[in-house]
């Protein structure tokens, strides 16, 4: 699940499905794979969702690290994203984007925060409705990450006003840089907090036109495992896999001392 420049995909449909992890190996040849990159994914399974003094269930906040580890260039579009689910609600991500709109209608790297059902966004960049493949409210602002370099993202439950339940998202360079807020969504009083799943992603969602897979262009980035509550809560399992059926034989999803790597692209 993505969007950038008012546009939306739907690629976070294929966590939904069970598939088995490995990587396949074929020529890199657009007539055997005509339906361009294969997604890699990493799956998280949490504690059940504790019971809040509200009386409703779920965590308050989700966070993570992210190391981009190959810029893809200024051509393609790649989003690393963690995707969460609210209770009894609809899904969010958040993440880093290498292409991505700016507030002055240029285009550039981003860091995004967007919740789909939502009721409304705010934030000191773009802050507005999508309605193409669904609908909900996305934030992005200017953010120019740089390759080794590590970065927190945290979602979590930040008030309340007149219509709802507000959620909001923030980055910053770890150890010691500046916090960020992306923005401020937000969604029905009904739902509840964050549910015990969750998934990181890599998307490529723009770029030129995939004639052979090795046109597809390389990304690499490290994801840390996240944690909820401020730390405080650690998942119970995860699970690395490819979209199924594979498109181009050139992703790959691995557990490393670095973290968990998701490649894109990568030469072969």
């Amino acid at each position: 699940m993505r969007h950038a420049n008012n546009q939306i995909t739907f690629g976070w449909r294929a966590v939904s499905f069970f598939v088995a992890l490995g990587f396949i190996v074929a020529p890199l040849v657009a007539a055997d794979h005509k339906h361009g990159p294969t997604g890699a994914y990493t799956e998280w399974n949490w504690p059940d969702a504790p019971h809040n003094a509200d009386g409703k269930s779920g965590f308050y906040s989700v966070e993570h690290r992210v190391t981009p580890e190959i810029d893809p260039g200024k051509t393609v579009g790649y989003f690393w994203s963690h995707q969460v689910a609210l209770v009894d609600g609809g899904a969010a991500y958040f993440g880093l984007q290498t292409l991505g709109r700016h507030p002055d209608g240029t285009e550039g790297k981003v860091a995004i925060f967007s919740v789909w059902n939502a009721l409304d966004a705010r934030g000191n960049g773009i802050a507005q409705p999508f309605d193409s493949e669904g609908e909900g409210f996305q934030t992005l602002i200017p953010y120019e990450w740089k390759v080794g370099r590590t970065y927190r993202l945290r979602m979590f439950r930040s008030g309340k006003n007149r219509n709802g339940t507000e959620w909001s998202a923030t980055v910053r360079e770890v150890p010691d840089g500046k916090e960020m807020t992306i923005g401020t969504i937000t969604v029905p009083r009904k739902w509840g907090y964050l549910s015990n799943w969750s998934v990181m992603w890599l998307e490529r969602y723009t770029g030129p036109e995939v004639l052979r897979c090795s046109d597809v262009g390389y990304s690499r980035v490290s994801f840390s495992a996240p944690t909820a509550n401020n730390g405080e809560i650690a998942p119970v399992r995860h699970r690395n896999y490819l979209t199924d059926p594979p498109n181009c034989p050139n992703s790959r999803v691995r557990t490393t001392t670095r973290g968990f790597v998701q490649e894109m692209g990568y030469p072969r």
